[in-house]
């Protein structure tokens, strides 16, 4: 193929083959992204890092259009380019250049400090692209006096574009970061779930059975609707819903009830964590604490619940600490008390069945067979859910 091309027959080449290979990391990932494979599901446990960092908000322009596609555009861009000659397709190379080092830049920043995710694939797309930023950069040099010349022109160019397509992430439309799943389960019937006496709540066509005052849960025991959320200490995500239904019970007192079941993502008590989940520190030890608090006194269980979600941070020997001072030593449970440990057994293998859905944590049971995955963007969107599905007044 012949370049009607100003640069060195060399440096074509290279840029061709960089702009190639980042071309085609962005048309992957974009692919993967409307597809479906990955979603902007908000939540813990949605797999790997580029899971987590593309099923961000900041992996969406207009809450519609993944950012990826961008730099497909501008890769291929390049390559067209490379067809042409002239002084102002120079400028262009120089500026699409620092928009993939701004870009570059900008994206890592995000993933260590906003999202606490790194994805590998988009580090390697944006690694590549900055070898190619620099290739274009060495290529184009004809003099000092002009690189600085076009440096001075095309950087704030630059800083412009990349800042405005932030600001367009950041205050355009978001996407949806929840589902609401019609959830069709094959669950074996029986075990702890439902044993003791007291009132029943059947989900999933009668396949899942809740004895609401044998298990833990918020709210009254005779409230209208009564749901279960299935949750880990350890998971933001879980945190925040946890604040969200609070707000929610102390509106609807006499509409809610939350039956609340630990559910670790932590493959020491939990197994059924699908392969890229990474485990939670704590995970099982804080569950764990949380059942036994339960069961040695119900009416200290909403105060230690709350504790753990306000200081997951702390040792697990200063959440023991708590537990006793709440319950007393001599009547925590062991960690090995049959009860405990067929509860956090039965919910996690009900984790098993949902995460065939989506791993997303938190998992919250509604009414019948609709389950709410991830977390809803606001408050005021968690509660039109609610209302949606339970006609909450």
């Amino acid at each position: 193929m012949k370049w009607n091309s100003d640069l060195k027959p060399r440096w074509v080449g290279i840029i061709v083959l960089l702009a190639v290979i980042a071309a085609g990391l962005s048309l992957w990932l974009t692919i993967e992204k409307l597809n479906g494979t990955i979603t902007t599901l908000a939540g813990c446990g949605g797999g790997s890092g580029c899971a987590n960092v593309l099923g961000s908000k900041w992996s969406m322009v207009f809450g519609v259009v993944p950012i990826s596609v961008f730099s497909f555009l501008l890769y291929l861009a390049i390559i067209v380019s490379l067809w042409m000659r002239g002084i102002t397709v120079g400028w262009f190379r120089q500026l699409a250049a620092w928009i993939i080092i701004g870009s570059a830049v900008w994206f890592t920043v995000l993933q260590l400090e906003v999202i606490g995710s790194i994805c590998k694939y988009c580090m390697t797309m944006h690694g590549v692209g900055v070898l190619l930023a620099l290739a274009i950069i060495i290529a184009e040099f004809r003099s000092m006096d002009r690189l600085l010349r076009q440096t001075a022109a095309t950087v704030p160019s630059a800083v412009v574009f990349v800042g405005s397509l932030a600001m367009l992430q950041y205050f355009g439309p978001q996407p949806q970061t929840h589902r609401e799943d019609d959830i069709v389960v094959e669950i074996a019937s029986g075990g702890v779930h439902s044993q003791g006496e007291g009132r029943t709540v059947e989900f999933f066509g009668g396949q899942k059975q809740y004895r609401v005052n044998d298990l833990p849960h918020i709210g009254k025991m005779d409230a209208e609707n009564v749901m279960v959320k299935y949750y880990d200490y350890t998971c933001a995500s879980c945190k925040d819903m946890h604040g969200d239904l609070d707000g929610l019970l102390e509106k609807y007192p006499d509409q809610l009830c939350v039956i609340l079941l630990p559910t670790p993502l932590n493959r020491k008590c939990n197994p059924n964590l699908p392969i890229g989940v990474q485990d939670h520190a704590k995970a099982c030890e804080f569950a764990t604490l949380a059942l036994r608090v339960w069961r040695a006194d119900p009416a200290k269980f909403r105060e230690f619940h709350d504790w753990l979600f306000e200081n997951k941070e702390v040792p697990v020997e200063a959440a023991e600490a708590m537990a006793a001072s709440l319950v007393g030593e001599d009547r925590l449970p062991t960690e090995n008390d049959e009860w405990v440990v067929s509860l956090l057994k039965e919910n996690v293998a009900d984790y098993k069945v949902f995460a065939e859905n989506t791993p997303v944590m938190p998992k919250l049971a509604i009414k019948g067979s609709m389950m709410m995955q991830g977390i809803a963007r606001t408050k005021e969107d968690f509660e039109a859910v609610l209302k949606k599905h339970l006609q909450l007044r």
